[in-house]
């Protein structure tokens, strides 16, 4: 798995191997973060039943955070703010909930079916809430294996 914090207030600055990423406001300009995984496993012409993005995270509010579908690939040790340059789709494919140190999770089904079934290529997904919070999630880094983000598919062939 990969992921990044990308943040306005610093354009062309990666923060892809810190042990935790961000989305909302900090500092008076939003910050989104991007999430991928490796879906190798899951062969052609598998039909998704259900896939469940998790992470474990601390908000400042209870936002919902949605997941967009990002349109190019990325590095999570080169990614920036200006890199990416706002290459995600604006339609929301999934939503969680921020949480004072919970677990939450989002059904991405759809998307996950999409990228298998090659609709479109495995770029991940970018989250974003509403500026008027600011949501830190245990990355793939995080020293505690069990906190760090999931990707629970269940597939038929």
């Amino acid at each position: 798995m990969a992921d990044a914090t990308l943040w306005q207030r610093y354009p062309d600055h990666n923060d892809g191997g810190s042990s935790y990423f961000h989305t909302g406001l900090s500092r008076g300009s939003p910050k989104v973060s991007l999430v991928r995984f490796e879906l190798g496993f899951i062969p052609s012409g598998a039909t998704i039943a259900s896939a469940t993005f998790g992470a474990r995270l601390y908000s400042s509010g209870a936002n919902e955070i949605r997941a967009h579908r990002v349109d190019v690939p990325w590095d999570e040790l080169a990614v920036t703010w200006n890199s990416l340059a706002g290459s995600y789709d604006p339609a929301t494919e999934a939503t969680l909930v921020g949480a004072a140190d919970d677990a939450a999770t989002a059904d991405v089904t759809a998307l996950v079916q999409a990228w298998v079934d090659g609709a479109h290529p495995n770029h991940g997904f970018l989250l974003e809430e509403d500026p008027t919070a600011l949501t830190a999630y245990r990355s793939s880094e995080h020293g505690v294996v069990g906190d760090r983000p999931w990707l629970e598919v269940c597939f038929t062939r």
